[in-house]
């Protein structure tokens, strides 16, 4: 449909309109012409006069020659991605100093973010170090909780969990009794202490062979009146089913148990199973991890299994509890600066559709689809947030150098450490934050009406 396509232009202007028009009817398309012009009307192969909204005349003039049909629809053709990667681009370049702020701002909040992430992992490692010779932060004591005895399965699963490095069964035997000169009573618990697993020495030393044994604080009081440490190089009998056994005492130990206000005592692994009658029932286990760091995550295996623990020492683990708390509030404070910088990308973004309305219209116009319009903000947005997590983590870097090179000369050690997944993390979350910043923005200027935005002044 065409209404006087030759009207205010020149001869030639006009027939060169005409020939385009004609070259379209050869091709199998109908055109509908509207022209005062009889010059043009004698280019047509048929003339509909029309005076007042009447036809007064409908003449053919010559017939049509057809040389093809259409052999394609002439539809919208996507803008190559390396094009739209060019237009975004060209556009970040054109308002360098916005775009270099921006990213600077996003560049702050992965810098925070990297930093405590990789501090908490360095005091992480620092406290597993400094903690590695504490033998008994490593170690915990595992019951049934119906008390009940380990099944071979049951030292199976235990074993297999990850963190778990050394596994002793042992006993513990609670129905035994003692004579102590005219003295006797109850003894709370029997237990088997190892090399590697005993309680800290208060007075005397620990047993170094069989027929020897140490006692709590609790169960020295019950002995004598003159002072606990008299206790230690006596001899004491102990009876358990009928069966009677002499033992010396050579050594008064720190109970943290919960039941530490009565008699408990510990004896040698072949003391122990010869108690029992030459076979150990294994109600106990002493597990020693590879570490501090998996003191958290072999209690809740073992609380999974349904089993209970007890810890002697239980320091590191507060420790490294207070650095995890410290680590989640910090950054929870770093988000918040990745968030700010995020509403900066949104905004900059919204100016910059103000900006390119005429561009957007054109790029429509031309045959850019909304997808490719979305696409062009999405990557300036991408891009944005690529630049800012490179920033980020040059920034990080060079502020964890510059503090291990402080703390190494003054403290001989480092507290930051080169978490090299902890980079990585900033980048991607730079990245992911920043695209999100953009989608609404995107969505928005893929929206625009192109006829609305080419009238755009």
């Amino acid at each position: 449909l065409a209404d006087e396509p030759t009207g205010a232009l020149d001869k030639e202007s006009a027939e060169i309109v005409l020939a385009i028009l004609k070259k379209i009817v050869e091709n199998g398309k109908l055109v509908i012409l509207v022209t005062h012009s009889e010059m043009v009307a004698s280019h047509c192969s048929r003339i509909v006069r029309i005076d007042d909204g009447v036809v007064v005349e409908d003449s053919k003039k010559y017939d049509v020659k057809i040389k093809g049909e259409y052999e394609k629809t002439i539809m919208p053709r996507p803008i190559k991605v390396k094009d739209v990667a060019n237009l975004s681009i060209r556009n970040l370049d054109r308002s360098r100093s916005r775009s270099l702020i921006v990213s600077i701002g996003m560049a702050i909040g992965i810098t925070a973010l990297v930093l405590i992430l990789n501090l908490g992992l360095g005091l992480t490692n620092y406290v597993t170090d400094v903690y590695a010779d504490a033998l008994q932060t490593m170690q915990m004591t595992v019951t049934q909780s119906d008390g009940s005895s380990f099944s071979d399965d049951n030292l199976d699963n235990v074993v297999s969990i990850d963190g778990v490095d050394v596994v002793h069964t042992s006993s513990t035997i609670e129905d035994a009794t003692y004579v102590y000169g005219d003295l006797d009573g109850d003894v709370a618990s029997l237990s088997a202490f190892y090399s590697d697993y005993y309680p800290t020495i208060l007075y005397g030393a620990l047993p170094s062979q069989d027929g020897e044994m140490m006692i709590n604080e609790a169960f020295a009081l019950l002995l004598t009146e003159d002072g606990i440490i008299t206790s230690v190089g006596t001899q004491i009998t102990l009876t358990y089913d009928d069966v009677s056994f002499t033992y010396t005492i050579t050594g008064i130990y720190d109970d943290p148990t919960d039941s530490s206000d009565v008699a408990n005592a510990y004896l040698t692994h072949d003391d122990l199973t010869t108690i029992e009658g030459g076979t150990l029932d294994i109600n106990t286990l002493y597990i020693t991890l590879d570490d501090v760091t998996y003191i958290e995550s072999v209690k809740d295996d073992l609380k999974s299994l349904d089993f209970e623990t007890f810890q002697v020492d239980n320091s590191a683990n507060q420790v490294l509890s207070y650095i995890d708390l410290g680590t989640k509030v910090l950054t929870g404070v770093a988000m918040i600066s990745m968030i700010v910088a995020a509403i900066m990308i949104f905004i900059v973004l919204y100016i910059s559709i103000v900006e390119r309305t005429k561009e957007i219209g054109i790029l429509r116009a031309i045959g850019a689809r909304k997808k490719d319009i979305r696409r062009m903000f999405l990557v300036e947005a991408g891009v944005l947030g690529f630049v800012g997590g490179i920033f980020g983590v040059v920034f990080s870097l060079a502020i964890t150098i510059l503090t291990n090179t402080v703390t190494s000369i003054s403290l001989q050690t480092t507290l930051i450490s080169y978490g090299v997944q902890n980079y990585f993390l900033g980048l991607v979350v730079s990245i992911i934050v920043s695209l999100l910043a953009g989608i609404a923005p995107a969505v928005k200027a893929a929206d625009m009406d192109p006829v609305v935005s080419l009238r755009y002044e």
